[in-house]
């Protein structure tokens, strides 16, 4: 692979924290490059308020890293990647951007009923998405287009809304092949020689999140009997 077929970026207050170290190593032995984008000095939204954040992190980071074939966004304290550069390419799309997928319809739990079923992680995780640069760039302004946008909306609210309409402009990874939300347990996930499996699908998520503050500590415990077997 060419050594620009693959970015993945964060945006963080500080360079450590949570699992933020141990995910750079990770993400350095894979040989993917990873950026983080130091947003300390910027205002802190409330809950709620960071459409217009995220939308415009989306814009002005794919413009930037413009010359990757794919680029990667997650959260950055409660990450981490178990996976390759070649496996995680073949999986991000070409032509959308593909979102995590969780447990929780959050923040609005009364439209879950409306969400078709389509196994557990059914609803928008907005801690995790991929795709090209270019497809980044469209689906952020074609978001700000769409009549019922307001920028101090969560991201992940508009994910699950329009979930629930149906409408194709969210894609989300509901059999878990590259992210594996962790928030809401964690049954499906075992380890297989210290790679994680999500059993329901026989996938191999090539992130782990735990969103929400989600104990991880089944998770790694799961890993270390995996190694002993």
């Amino acid at each position: 692979m060419a050594s620009n077929d693959l970015i993945v970026v964060t945006a963080a207050t500080s360079n450590e924290g949570g699992t933020l170290s141990l995910y750079r190593e990770q993400l350095a032995k894979a040989g993917i490059d990873f950026h983080i984008e130091d947003i300390s000095s910027q205002p802190r939204p409330s809950l709620g308020g960071n459409s217009g954040i995220k939308t415009d992190q989306m814009i002005s980071l794919s413009q930037r890293f413009a010359n990757y074939q794919k680029i990667v966004f997650t959260d950055a304290f409660d990450m981490t990647f178990w996976s390759s550069k070649d496996e995680v390419i073949s999986k991000i799309p070409d032509d959308h951007v593909l979102w995590g997928a969780e447990k929780n319809c959050y923040p609005d739990a009364e439209i879950a009923a409306k969400i078709p079923d389509r196994g557990p992680w059914r609803f928008g995780n907005g801690g995790f998405l991929c795709g090209t640069p270019e497809a980044m760039i469209a689906w952020a302004r074609k978001l700000r287009t769409r009549p019922d946008y307001h920028q101090n909306v969560l991201d992940q609210q508009y994910l699950n809304i329009y979930l629930a309409e149906q409408d194709d402009f969210v894609q989300i990874d509901w059999k878990t092949e590259l992210v594996f939300c962790l928030y809401g347990g964690y049954p499906e996930l075992e380890f297989v020689k210290g790679k994680p499996v999500n059993m329901t699908y026989g996938t191999y998520p090539a992130w782990c999140h735990a969103n929400g503050s989600w104990n991880a500590t089944e998770m790694w415990d799961k890993y270390e009997r995996s190694l002993q077997v």
